[in-house]
């Protein structure tokens, strides 16, 4: 069970903040109040905070100021980004000197509208300090009069922050509840950051690195055993595989990576598989024997999948013609080139068909 204080400044009269604080108790995020007291920052604390860690602060409309943007996006990390290079056209201020938190208030045609909340940094310095000389360090700075008048919805969020009237104790001590559990806004952001969880989660993280680096040293003893045995291994599976590669190919001379090599090698047989699959030159033998091609010769025959190379000699260009005109009967495509004259007195010509009818 946790107790949590929640600082609700109403109004500053004269400069001096004027409120309420209340106390919860944190029954597994079900907050139930415990007592309130009035609050001004020219008297002591009306309630003891010193067992208290959780402070949360909330702000009246009169300190903040509001301006809404259109955003093609809806997500946090881009509103932070980007809301700076539109809010600094729209401020009177200079940007360095304002602090803000963004809200998506909903869907605007393919945009959204988005709330900026913004605040002096002189302003909210002054009030965490006075704060802090009461040992109060609210890790959320919000504001319960602008939870009321975002229920309004986009349509009317204007005249609902310019309209809106004051709450009643019951009113506020409900939305109170709500900020806890989901803050509207937090203007504790950029210099004003709360960083004490920061470092006590600093200080964890000491500890448990050293109890990492400890863990660390021993399983990298384990390690270096475990890859000695290893190498050790490994040496005398190289000298296996260098065994049987060598026995593969024993023409071979120049082995550098017996894996890589041997990939090599099977690629190639693949290829030459490929290139051979699907190819029958019986067929074909046996209807250039068929054809009458009297007085001439083929001396290279060359076949692929898709073409088909002969080369050959013939007694003159008429017989060339003879023979593209019986090839093409049984062949498509047919092309005569490299037509040439021979030692012999012969014509040498090559044909080049693109696979069988």
């Amino acid at each position: 069970m946790k107790r949590v204080w929640f600082v609700d400044i109403h109004s500053m009269k004269d400069g001096t903040p004027e409120g309420s604080i209340y106390v919860f108790t944190d029954r597994s995020g079900n907050y139930e109040l415990e007592s309130s007291a009035e609050y001004t920052s020219d008297r002591a604390f009306p309630l003891n905070a010193s067992d208290i860690s959780d402070f949360t602060l909330s702000l009246p409309l009169e300190l903040l100021n509001f301006r809404v943007l259109n955003l093609p996006f809806s997500d946090r990390e881009k509103l932070r980004k980007v809301v700076p290079f539109d809010l600094a056209n729209l401020l009177m201020e200079r940007l360095e000197d304002v602090v803000f938190d963004a809200t998506v208030l909903g869907p605007s045609g393919d945009n959204f509208d988005v709330l900026v909340t913004y605040i002096e940094k002189s302003v909210l310095k002054e009030i965490l300090a006075e704060l802090s000389s009461r040992q109060v360090d609210p890790q959320v700075v919000t504001s319960l009069e602008l939870q009321a008048g975002m229920k309004e919805g986009t349509e009317g969020i204007a005249l609902g922050l310019m309209n809106q009237g004051r709450l009643t104790p019951e009113e506020r001590i409900s939305a109170a509840k709500n900020e806890l559990l989901n803050h509207t806004v937090n203007l504790r952001t950029g210099p004003f950051a709360y960083t004490k969880d920061t470092e006590k989660t600093k200080k964890k993280l000491k500890i448990t690195a050293a109890m990492l680096i400890a863990l660390a040293l021993l399983i990298n003893a384990y390690l270096s055993f475990g890859i000695f045995t290893a190498k050790s291994n490994a040496a005398s599976v190289k000298r296996d595989v260098r065994s049987v590669y060598t026995a593969l190919f024993p023409a071979e001379k120049m082995i550098t990576d017996e894996l890589y090599q041997m990939k090599s090698h099977m690629k190639e047989i693949r290829e030459k598989g490929d290139a051979l699959i699907g190819v029958h030159p019986l067929p074909l033998l046996l209807e250039l024997s068929q054809k009458n091609l009297q007085g001439i010769s083929f001396d290279e025959i060359g076949l692929g999948r898709d073409l088909i190379a002969l080369k050959g000699e013939a007694p003159s260009m008429s017989d060339i013609e003879r023979v593209k005109t019986r090839l093409s009967e049984f062949l498509k495509e047919v092309s005569v080139s490299d037509i040439k004259p021979s030692a012999g007195g012969k014509t040498l010509f090559t044909v080049v068909a693109k696979g069988r009818r």
